[in-house]
């Protein structure tokens, strides 16, 4: 006795189209549940630029000509504190 159809089951398409799609998803998302682990311990991937401090910048300004000397002291002892 055959179970099914004589052309094949139905649920063989499906599993045909569903199952690889399922496979890349469970793929993917172990890949970025991997990643977020490694970054939440620290780690992960890490950038070893640092970020320019507020001196450097106006250092910079000035050095391109977008500010003037005066400009550079005022903004100086500003970012200097009292």
């Amino acid at each position: 006795m055959m179970y099914g159809w004589e052309g094949g089951s139905p649920m063989w398409w499906g599993g045909m189209i569903v199952g690889p799609i399922m496979m890349i998803a469970f793929v993917v998302l172990t890949v970025l549940a991997i990643a977020w682990a490694l970054r939440a311990t620290g780690l992960g991937w890490h950038s070893d630029r640092k970020r320019p401090s507020r001196l450097d910048i106006l250092k910079d300004r000035l050095a391109r000509g977008e500010i003037d000397r005066a400009e550079y002291e005022e903004q100086r002892k500003i970012l200097s504190g009292p």
